[in-house]
């Protein structure tokens, strides 16, 4: 018997998905588009949040990696593939993870929780992930807090 997926999104998540969808088709530019513009207002909004500078950058890439399909707001992404995407080193980057984590702009979902980083990969690819034994995972950034932040800002 194949066990199902356990993971669900929460209320919180889902009313943020709705509304990013509703602000998505208020941008005529990108209304059946499956990625995320920049809009002046999300642009400003990052220029002012109290962070390092390598962490905007570093907030700027991960929104551009978000599934704009809307199913979910998580990211899944290694050191490695965050180095050679964008040249922030491995100590450079979970610094500005754990700085964007601590400022609540972002929930990261790293570290020694195989058991719950497995059912959110099988809830992102749609398919059985393995859970490995070894204490290094894949970094998941849950992307839900920024929304939260910046749809309470432009209000």
């Amino acid at each position: 018997m194949e066990k199902t997926n356990l993971h669900k999104l929460t209320k919180a998540q889902t009313a943020i998905i709705n509304t990013l969808i509703n602000y998505k088709e208020k941008s005529k530019t990108e209304a059946t588009e499956n990625y995320f513009i920049l809009t002046a207002s999300i642009q400003s909004y990052i220029y002012r949040l109290d962070v390092s500078p390598t962490s905007k950058l570093l907030l700027i890439y991960l929104l551009s990696k978000i599934d704009y399909s809307y199913r979910h707001l998580y990211i899944h992404a290694s050191y490695a593939i965050i180095f050679k995407e964008t040249t922030i080193k491995k100590p450079t980057a979970i610094r500005c993870l754990k700085e964007l984590n601590e400022k609540k702009n972002i929930e990261l979902l790293s570290g020694t929780h195989r058991i719950r980083n497995t059912m959110i990969k099988e809830f992102i690819f749609n398919q059985k992930q393995n859970t490995y034994d070894n204490n290094n995972q894949t970094n998941i950034v849950d992307m839900t807090p920024f929304f939260e932040t910046f749809f309470k800002a432009v209000k």
